[in-house]
């Protein structure tokens, strides 16, 4: 009878576990179902938020649009560069130089988060076209709807409004959220994200008024600044950037400049300034590289003057990514384009080779002894030509360029040099920068000799890739310190 009660107690406990169990089952789907309906409602409303906004923005796109003058194509300041000079065999001056450098330095802008989208996207589960673009060679796939109908029916306010409203209709959804998805996937840099989105839409739609809108739209929901134009039958996309990007003729509006990224010149332009709350300028700064598939280049051997060599291979899909990047400053300032160049970090596949034989070269030597023999490794595997006699025209490299190519000057080796001294010192670094010429200077932890500035109250010590064989400290004769003005990095 004992065993019953026991038997009886034990079965009571587990139906009340069951039951309690059931309960929580039963709370949690509940819980999870109304987690569910308040997203829906809330995605309902990001919904009926962006139609509400693309609906506005076609509005004002159907009044007429307002003739704007070209402004022409702003070019890098040519100057006479320096022609690289072997140092004296001689010990360093126990009396260090100051540089007094202008009081006027250009900090470069931080680079600035991706801009908000209008609002989250979420399409609906259905069918669409799967449109893939060899992006320098890695495939990328955009979505576009089955039944796209996208058509420009004539080139005014009215008929371009209207596609911009089919544009904004929901089976377009999908295109908007794998183009931000695809861009997250490579890591893209907005210009980057830019390219990518005219290649897509130009392969969905030809080199055609369609795709110019498709991409402008694209951008636009990505939260970007930009505007539409009319000349010669053509319409144009114009992107607004707080940088000065060299190269491409702008249009001003608003006192903000609008950039045609395109070959083609247009003397004047019609523009509509719709435009919504959000939108962002085109940043031209690179805080990723794009994810790209490898496609290495043949190994390169690089040997210093003091017997430090290493071997490296770049990824060609990167270097071909670097070629479509125009040189841009900042305030007017061209000295400033070279920051963009100096803080691009270098690709981890070309870290994994290039660092490991360095860092142990340096393993065990002080900050200064470090620094030396990074300085003369740049000062000497490499081959200095003139700009003009490899491209016809001043070109600056990103660091990973110059690994790259078989020849580099002034500025190149100074933005590499940087780089090197960030990475595997930890010291940091600016550019200095004289006229006709670009060196660095690097503050040391310790006290050392050397021709130095004050920056923000600290000591940077001068280092001149340019000065073959010259140690820290050294200034390259001919260079007027009074000009000397400083480009701080990152």
């Amino acid at each position: 009878m004992k065993g019953y009660t026991i038997l009886g107690i034990a079965l009571a406990m587990a139906m009340s576990a069951m039951a309690q169990q059931n309960s929580f089952d039963e709370f949690r789907q509940r819980q999870q179902a109304s987690f569910n309906q308040f997203k829906s409602d809330r995605q309902a409303e990001f919904d009926e938020f962006r139609r509400r906004v693309n609906a506005e923005y076609a509005e004002f796109m159907r009044r007429q649009w307002e003739e704007f003058p070209v402004q022409e194509a702003e070019q890098p300041k040519k100057e006479p560069e320096v022609k690289p000079i072997p140092a004296p065999q001689e010990p360093i001056d126990t009396k260090p130089v100051e540089i007094n450098v202008k009081p006027v330095v250009v900090v470069i802008p931080q680079p600035e988060p991706e801009p908000e989208p209008i609002a989250p996207v979420k399409p609906k589960e259905e069918p669409y076209k799967r449109v893939s673009i060899n992006y320098f060679g890695t495939i990328t796939t955009i979505g576009f709807p089955q039944n796209d109908r996208l058509h420009i029916a004539a080139l005014n306010e009215n008929a371009i409004a209207d596609a911009w409203q089919e544009l904004a209709k929901p089976q377009y959804d999908i295109t908007v959220k794998t183009a931000m998805d695809a861009r997250k996937a490579a890591n893209l840099c907005d210009w980057g994200y830019m390219l990518m989105l005219r290649d897509a839409c130009e392969k969905q739609y030809g080199k055609t008024n369609e795709a110019v809108l498709a991409q402008a739209y694209l951008m636009v929901q990505s939260g970007y600044r930009i505007r539409l134009g009319m000349a010669d039958n053509k319409l144009y996309m114009l992107v607004a950037s707080d940088y000065d990007i060299f190269d491409y003729v702008y249009y001003t509006l608003g006192g903000c400049k609008f950039y045609l990224i395109s070959s083609d010149q247009c003397k004047s332009m019609q523009i509509t300034q719709a435009k919504y709350g959000k939108e962002r300028a085109l940043s031209m700064q690179i805080a990723k590289l794009p994810k790209l598939n490898s496609e290495p280049t043949p190994k390169r051997t690089l040997t210093s003057k003091k017997g430090v060599t290493t071997s490296v291979s770049v990824n060609r899909n990167l270097i071909n990514f670097f070629n479509s990047y125009p040189q841009a400053c900042v305030s007017g300032k061209q000295n400033t384009r070279w920051a963009a160049y100096a803080n691009t970090p270098l690709d981890k596949s070309v870290k994994d080779m290039l660092y490991p034989s360095l860092r142990k070269t340096i393993e065990g030597m002080s900050e200064r002894e470090a620094v030396a023999i990074l300085l003369n490794w740049v000062q000497t595997a490499f081959e200095y030509k003139y700009d003009d006699e490899v491209w016809g025209h001043d070109r600056a490299f990103f660091a990973q360029e110059t690994l790259f190519y078989p020849y580099c000057d002034c500025e190149d080796r100074s933005i590499l040099f940087s780089r090197l001294v960030r990475d595997l010192v930890g010291l940091d670094v600016v550019l200095l920068y004289y006229p006709g010429h670009l060196a660095t200077a690097v503050a040391f932890s310790q006290e050392g000799k050397g021709d130095y500035l004050t920056y923000k109250q600290r000591k940077y010590i001068v280092c001149d890739p340019t000065y073959i064989n010259a140690g820290v400290g050294r200034t390259m004769p001919g260079m007027n310190n009074q000009e000397a003005q400083i480009i701080a990095l990152k």
